[in-house]
């Protein structure tokens, strides 16, 4: 997944924007439109955590699944990357107006001088009543008429006022909504370039309830039907994750889940196996992963599972691979002892670290519902 994602054709709609004219007297509340801008989220509200390339060494026995997870942690970043360049490059440029009865600001509508049709976007207050404090969107269409232009991004959130670091919220990239007006509307459409499916994220980040000085901050989110525009000719995938950062004042905790459908086979054959690889890093280094396989080229009611710990250079330390049927243990493999694992001595699930497992079925329903069918509307 480590596309260009649409930067080619939404970038330079973000760069009309830009250099779009303003008046030469701003009668912009700057304080508000601040306010207003903390809705949008930040790289790092969205980034998956990233502790191999700081930590790992090159002596010693490497861990694998940091190792194997890396492109997938890397494409994670790279999606997320490109939209929230587009979404900063937004809300940087100045507003066109403010519409004190819809309470939102606007940017916009203005032509696509690099491509078709017009661009606009805008961030509104929806009170205390909405979902979240905030809404947000980066609109195309095919005229300047603000009413008949659609979402290719959009979300939500609600910033803490004390903090505009901390707050919740949730957001949307849809490639398909970007491509079906590219096809409908450019001439000279390519049918190879651009991504396919939908990106979708709940996050949220503040100090935890039970220790203030401590810090959470954690990402839900979902791919569904992705296709690189890299890889034009894969067949799609489905992505689930969590990641998230628990940190103290002395330590820190990492902690990534994901769900998804990768050729697991030496060599590869192929065929994608449904994969899951749940990790935990301490401060940075030490940690343990737990991963599964099923389905693909492994026979009917086979489950491929291994548990891996490293130490603080991300050099292995245990290693186990089983593969079962109905139950029954067919094949084990064990590099090192368990003992080796230090503060993972013992089951993710024992030592509590967070999983996708543990989020409400509603939410994850939800975000699957918006991946799968685009911007719910308002």
């Amino acid at each position: 997944m480590n596309s260009k994602l649409v930067a080619t054709s939404l970038l330079a709609l973000v760069l009309a924007l830009a250099g779009a004219c303003v008046a030469e007297e701003d009668p912009i509340d700057q304080e508000l439109l601040v306010e207003y801008r903390a809705a949008v989220p930040t790289l790092s509200d969205l980034e998956a955590p990233q502790p191999m390339p700081t930590t790992m060494t090159a002596m010693g026995d490497p861990a694998l699944y940091p190792n194997v997870s890396w492109p997938i942690v890397q494409g994670i970043n790279g999606s997320v990357s490109n939209l929230i360049t587009v979404l900063e490059m937004i809300v940087a440029t100045p507003p066109t107006l403010y519409n004190s009865e819809t309470a939102e600001f606007v940017w916009g509508p203005w032509p696509n001088d690099d491509g078709v049709g017009y661009v606009a976007a805008y961030i509104k207050d929806t009170g205390e009543a909405g979902d979240f404090r905030y809404t947000y969107a980066l609109l195309r269409g095919a005229s300047n008429d603000l009413a008949t232009l659609t979402p290719v991004i959009w979300g939500g959130a609600t910033p803490d006022p004390a903090n505009k670091d901390n707050g919740v919220g949730v957001t949307l990239w849809d490639f398909e909504a970007n491509r079906a007006f590219e096809e409908a509307n450019d001439p000279n459409f390519d049918p190879t370039a651009g991504d396919r499916g939908r990106f979708a994220a709940l996050f949220g980040a503040g100090p935890d309830e039970d220790d203030p000085e401590a810090r959470l901050t954690f990402v839900v989110a979902v791919f569904r039907d992705f296709v690189p525009a890299d890889n034009a000719g894969e067949a799609p995938i489905d992505l689930d994750y969590l990641y998230g950062r628990y940190e103290s004042q002395m330590h820190s905790l990492d902690f990534i889940d994901f769900e998804t459908q990768v050729d697991v086979d030496e060599p590869a054959d192929g065929i994608r196996e449904d994969l899951g690889i749940r990790m935990a890093f301490y401060d940075e280094g030490t940690g343990r992963a737990e991963a599964d396989a099923a389905n693909g080229s492994l026979a009917v009611n086979q489950v491929a599972t291994g548990i891996e710990c490293w130490d603080t250079s991300i050099n292995r330390t245990y290693l186990q691979f089983d593969i079962s049927e109905n139950g029954s243990m067919m094949e084990t493999y064990t590099e090192g002892s368990a003992e080796n694992c230090g503060e993972f001595n013992a089951t993710l699930s024992d030592l509590e670290i967070p999983s996708l497992q543990d989020i409400d079925p509603e939410l994850l329903a939800a975000l699957d519902d918006v991946a799968t069918n685009g911007v719910p509307t308002e």
